[in-house]
């Protein structure tokens, strides 16, 4: 029994190594940007110079060399050091990426504090979390809890509310003072017993974390979610931020960040795998691919772009009208 069930596990594994390869060389041919550091830059540029705040990740893949990632990010740090206006820039690490690696860590942290912009953890499979708080601990206590003065935090952490041992991680991050920054969790748990329902866990999480840290990114595109969290967090001393994956249609997001009085970020993926992440949010969400949404999200970086500023300058009319109107 146990040699079929072994089996069956290596043909899923080859199964999905296969779509993978697939999707990669779809990706080639049908090419999602920004799918290189240098164009990634450029959004953030342009969002920045639009007064709209991001962070930029990488969405890397196997066997990528870690020294690589930490020079990109040295590039893309140096050159909004001077181009950034509003809210901080900060980047997104991938710890895996960086092979867990305190010293490629370090050295895209001391470069980022030094620009005057944070750093945030990602958050991956459950068991690299472990290992991913692991390194952040040994990175503050390598750098220290305030490498710059005058910033509310410098700091992040990406919680999944999909976890339970996310619970556990919150009281972590509030003792530590860090940002944190709240998803579902695109990655399962090996075991059940070690999950919630993603949207309970949020709000769980919102509860938690509410007036015990600096601030809060609400990162979902789920509008009633992401209301409710927001309505939470405001009664707080927390500061909450509306945060959203460039790429994905975020009008009506916009429009909840502009009814809820709350700043709105965008986390700039870049990277050739941006076509198989997609892939995947639509295997495993299907009922998406029959929004009349879905074929904007293979627009080009620049087209999704104005749609932004379009959506902001839409909103921010909306609301001068109505100011007008009232006085």
């Amino acid at each position: 029994m146990y040699g079929i069930a072994g089996m069956q596990q290596k043909a899923v594994v080859n199964h999905n190594g296969l779509l993978k390869k697939v999707a990669y060389s779809l990706g080639k041919l049908v090419a999602v940007n920004p799918n290189n550091h240098v164009k990634g830059i450029e959004v953030c540029h342009f969002l920045h110079h639009h007064g709209i705040a991001s962070t930029l990740g990488k969405f890397s893949r196997s066997g990528d060399d870690p020294a690589r990632i930490v020079r990109e990010y040295r590039k893309a740090g140096t050159f909004l050091l001077d181009n950034c206006s509003g809210e901080p820039f900060y980047l997104s690490l991938k710890p895996p990426a960086l092979e867990f690696n305190i010293e490629h860590t370090a050295d895209i942290a001391r470069m980022a504090f030094k620009n005057g912009h944070a750093i945030n953890f990602d958050a991956h499979h459950h068991f690299q979390a472990e290992p991913t708080i692991q390194l952040l601990e040994q990175l503050v206590g390598r750098i220290g809890p305030t490498p710059t003065p005058h910033a509310k935090w410098h700091y992040c952490l990406t919680l999944p509310s999909r976890w339970k041992r996310s619970v556990a991680d919150a009281g972590w991050v509030a003792a530590e003072g860090l940002r944190v920054r709240l998803v579902k969790g695109e990655f399962k748990a090996r075991r059940a017993r070690d999950e919630i329902d993603p949207v309970k866990g949020f709000m769980e999480l919102t509860d938690r974390l509410a007036g015990r840290v600096p601030e809060i990114a609400v990162a979902t595109h789920d509008y009633e979610l992401a209301r409710q969290a927001i309505h939470r967090i405001k009664r707080s001393d927390s500061a909450v931020q509306l945060e959203l994956i460039f790429g994905m249609p975020a009008t009506r997001m916009i429009l909840l960040s502009r009814q809820a009085k709350v700043p709105v970020r965008f986390y700039v993926p870049y990277g050739e795998t941006l076509f198989l992440y997609g892939i995947r949010q639509f295997l495993a969400n299907p009922h998406k691919l029959l929004r009349p949404i879905f074929p904007e999200l293979f627009f080009g970086h620049k087209s999704k772009l104005s749609r932004i500023v379009s959506s902001l300058a839409a909103e921010d009319s909306h609301s001068a009208a109505n100011d007008s109107l009232g006085n």
